[in-house]
């Protein structure tokens, strides 16, 4: 009581006391009873926090000034400090809740706006977009493969089909020509042949030569190429050449008899044929340049050799002679100036060359109806002539009758929509003049 007593004089001296003077680390307690400890364990609210509601606060547990001890029947049982000790208690102190203590209050966020709002559409529409846009690149890098891989696969299917048509193109007649006429080279010419007929053929059908005239060259074409298969194949020329050559070489050998005979029938035939054709042509020109002197070798050297032998079927040298040299000589000479001056005038120059050509065409068919063919080469031959037959009458047909090359010229040529354009021109320009009138 004494010790109390001598605190209130105290009090009474100093006079009232701020709250807010008070010792940082005195602990808060009520007026009337010992210090509130917290009944739920807590530290005071003076003393420094635990960082974790789990851990301990570190150091020694703080102990009340001995002044201030708590008396030992209080400390068995002490009393929340939210119920009061007494009408002289003072105000209740909460207690502070188990857990982590709540920190401050955050203010919410601010809500965006609307550009804010409009670019974050914007970025998820180009995401959106860009993402169907690297799912189309991928699906085209896909087909961009397939696609490499059907040309490539396609590329070599059509090398080898190409290479496939060359190799049956060139293959093929070559395999007939063996098979069938007993030689690649027959293959080889007809193949030859048969190439050539067919770009006539479609450079005369471009030039709108009537299909009429080209099928008729082609019917032209097989039927006599059909006669000279026959007559060659079985030996028809051979066997006539034989006969005439009896009657009129008797005393050349046999095995040569028909082939000397054609030599020396047939060249001069055909050379009186060819030469009455030019005499005829030159006079319907009335005129022209006189002829080339290369027009006179073949007469002069068909004369020359029909001289030697001759001479020697008459003298009966069988063999090589300086005679017979002299007299081929002789015969060149004579034919060439013959010819030479023929030549010269102009009327003469056709009759010159159809006298030579007529002589070259008639040593082909000398040579080509003497021999005994056979069968096969027989076949061969004809299916060669009438080849050329083909085309020799397609190139017939077309200078026979040339096409027309302005006709022709007008079918690549818009007429009339220039014209009809001309005419729009002009009804616009007669309705729409450029210069008023005063």
């Amino acid at each position: 009581m004494t010790g109390e007593r001598r605190e209130d004089e105290r009090a009474k001296d100093e006079g009232p006391v701020d709250p807010s003077a008070r010792r940082a680390d005195e602990p808060l307690v009520s007026s009337a009873g010992p210090p509130n400890d917290h009944a739920s364990g807590a530290q005071p609210l003076d003393e420094p926090q635990p960082a974790s509601p789990l851990e301990p606060p570190a150091g020694p547990k703080p102990t009340p000034p001995p002044d201030r001890a708590v008396p030992p029947d209080r400390a068995a049982d002490p009393a929340p400090a939210s119920a009061g000790a007494g009408p002289d208690a003072g105000p209740d102190i909460p207690s502070p809740p188990d857990g982590p203590m709540p920190g401050p209050d955050v203010p919410p966020a601010e809500a965006p706006g609307l550009r804010h709002q409009i670019g974050a559409t914007r970025d998820a529409i180009k995401g959106l977009v860009g993402a169907h846009i690297e799912l189309g690149k991928a699906e085209m890098a896909d087909i961009g493969d397939a696609i490499k891989k059907v040309a490539a696969m396609a590329g070599v299917a059509v090398a080898a089909g190409l290479a496939a048509a060359l190799l049956i193109g060139v293959g093929l007649p070559l395999f007939l020509g063996e098979w069938i006429f007993g030689s690649m080279g027959w293959g080889l010419l007809h193949g030859l042949l048969f190439l050539v007929a067919i770009i006539v053929a479609a450079a005369l059908a471009a030039v709108d030569i009537p299909a009429t005239r080209i099928g008729a060259s082609l019917l032209l074409g097989v039927f006599v190429g059909a006669v000279v298969a026959v007559v060659l194949g079985l030996n028809l020329t051979n066997r006539g050449w034989s006969l005439a050559g009896d009657a009129l070489l008797p005393g050349a050998a046999a095995d040569v008899r028909p082939l000397a005979t054609a030599l020396v029938a047939l060249p001069i035939v055909a050379a009186v044929l060819g030469g009455l054709a030019g005499l005829v042509a030159g006079l319907r020109r009335m005129g022209g340049e006189p002829g080339s002197a290369a027009a006179v070798v073949p007469g002069a050297l068909y004369v020359a050799w029909l001289s030697a032998f001759l001479y020697a079927y008459a003298t009966g040298i069988t063999w090589f002679d300086p005679i017979l040299l002299g007299v081929g000589i002789a015969g060149l000479i004579a034919a060439a100036l013959v010819l030479y001056v023929l030549g010269r005038w102009p009327t003469g120059a056709s009759l010159v060359a159809g006298l030579s050509l007529g002589v070259v065409i008639g040593l082909v068919l000398a040579v080509g109806t003497a021999i005994a063919f056979g069968a096969r080469v027989g076949a061969a031959v004809g299916v060669a002539v009438g080849l050329g037959t083909w085309i020799a009458g397609m190139v017939v047909a077309v200078a026979s009758d040339p096409p027309d090359m302005e006709a022709l010229k007008n079918k690549f040529i818009p007429q009339k929509t220039i014209d009809m354009t001309k005419e729009t021109m002009e009804w616009a320009r007669a309705r729409m003049p450029l210069k008023r009138g005063s």
